[in-house]
């Protein structure tokens, strides 16, 4: 009897609210970090490469791990001089991500509402349909 493989791929879901901020991305962090009780720490920043790849463009990164919900929280810069990470969320300075694995569920709005909260903060959205090429940009990148 030949023995079988079972690979396992746990599904990663990724839950996204675009801000709208006038701060600056030390500044913002801090105050998402108050109001949600993180610790969002500059990480390096993400490399992307634009469609033409002749030049990467940088864009500033925080983040934090929980280590009791395994959920990974993300703030990403949006707008660089060559132009937004998500080009279809272009009028927002912010992503702001949490990626959970398989089923853990997260109450994204009451993280929507607490960031709303945040003086500074002109407009916050939870994004929940992305084009297949934004999806996988970010699953590439995250």
């Amino acid at each position: 009897m030949g023995t079988q493989k079972i690979t396992y791929q746990p599904k990663v879901n990724y839950y996204i609210i675009a801000i709208a901020s006038v701060l600056k991305d030390y500044r913002i962090s801090f105050f998402i970090n108050q109001e949600l009780h993180l610790n969002l720490e500059r990480d390096e920043d993400l490399l992307s490469e634009n469609k033409s790849k002749e030049s990467a463009q940088k864009f500033g990164k925080y983040y934090y791990q929980d280590d009791k919900s395994e959920f990974e929280y993300f703030l990403l810069q949006n707008k660089q001089q060559g132009g937004p990470y998500l080009k279809a969320f272009k009028n927002f300075d912010f992503l702001f991500m949490v990626k959970t694995i398989d089923e853990d569920t997260i109450d994204i709005g009451s993280l929507l509402t607490k960031i709303k909260n945040i003086p500074e903060v002109q407009l916050a959205l939870e994004l929940h349909k992305l084009k297949p090429a934004e999806l996988k940009r970010i699953e590439k990148d995250f």
